[in-house]
């Protein structure tokens, strides 16, 4: 019996160990973190200033590596089919819980990644043109009741989280709007301040400077919170309209069978990256705030997320052509 003990003992050693070589040779090589979007994006320099100072506490090098397309499916693909063995990691927006509601996607949005943790987020801000007359949320509405779906709006692009605010508005308000999508929020944002589109909704850091300017007014902001930057801007539940969140937030992901004590590893860097002041330093230049926190505040997140979005998207009719 004392054998029989001694021998089981031995075999559960041995099973642990490759978990545990695992643990200890990571990282064994350079780290590739994946963008699904293109070089220059927020998702790309929050990549490369977390990247960099995750590297460094890790002593090894992070490459970034920027793979757009088909709304974020192709690089969130790529990761999902990597080897997991934390080598390969995916820095993303919540796109990647949108995605399932407006594509066939090729991976399982819940199973095939294993939460990191998320990085940041970066409340969206309705904006008008100064030329069209607005000064409140309640007086836009006003507006839009009277032009009966006449009035446009422009967002970043289909399916995006600021789309989908927008389209949170129209419901909770009772108004109609016809949507304009935008190849980036810049060109929305431009294409609003010329008049072209009289209303657009996009990052409070990219709107900010034109805010100043007086060329645009804001309207709301859609978080449980003011944004910092635009203390004067009310979120949506002030301004009197309830059910219109859409926060965009950043996380980073690997793959699903990536071992846990390299995920509790990386979990550690992120947030300890996320505290530095150089890093502080680029998110406040973004307009973003650092999250951080355990994993499973990501992948809470993105459980709750996943069907809200997909019901937004049902409910609005909202199609990918």
């Amino acid at each position: 019996m004392i054998a029989r003990l001694a021998a089981l003992a031995a075999a559960l050693v041995l099973l642990a160990l490759p978990a545990s070589g695992q643990a200890q040779a990571f990282p064994a090589r350079a780290i590739r973190i994946v963008v699904p979007a293109g070089a220059g994006g927020a998702a790309d320099l929050l990549a490369r200033a977390v990247g960099e100072a995750m590297g460094a506490a890790l002593g090894t090098s992070v490459v970034i590596e920027n793979r757009g397309g088909a709304g974020g499916i192709i690089g969130a693909d790529a990761v999902a089919k990597a080897a997991p063995d934390g080598h390969t990691l995916l820095v993303t927006s919540n796109t990647l819980v949108i995605a399932p509601a407006l594509y066939k996607v090729p991976y399982d949005t819940e199973k095939d990644f294993a939460p990191v943790g998320l990085m940041a987020t970066a409340p969206n801000l309705l904006v008008a043109s100064a030329d069209l007359g607005v000064k409140t949320l309640a007086d836009l509405i006003a507006l839009a009741r009277r032009e009966a779906g006449r009035l446009a709006y422009g967002s970043p692009a289909v399916g995006s989280a600021a789309h989908l605010t927008v389209e949170m508005l129209a419901r909770a308000a009772g108004i109609r709007l016809t949507h304009v999508p935008f190849k980036g929020p810049q060109q929305a944002i431009m294409e609003t301040i010329a008049g072209r589109v009289p209303i657009t909704i996009a990052g409070v850091s990219n709107a900010l400077p034109h805010l100043k300017a007086g060329k645009l007014i804001g309207l709301a902001v859609a978080g449980d919170e003011r944004s910092r930057l635009v203390p004067g801007v009310p979120t949506f539940a002030v301004a009197g309209v309830w059910g219109v969140y859409a926060a965009l937030w950043f996380a980073m992901l690997a793959p699903a069978a990536t071992p846990r004590p390299v995920l509790d590893r990386l979990n550690v860097q992120l947030n300890a990256a996320l505290k530095a002041p150089e890093v502080q330093a680029r998110l406040d230049a973004l307009g973003f705030d650092a999250t951080g926190g355990p994993a499973q505040r990501l992948g809470d997140a993105m459980r709750r997320e996943i069907p809200f979005y997909a019901a937004v998207v049902r409910d609005a009719g909202i199609k990918v052509e």
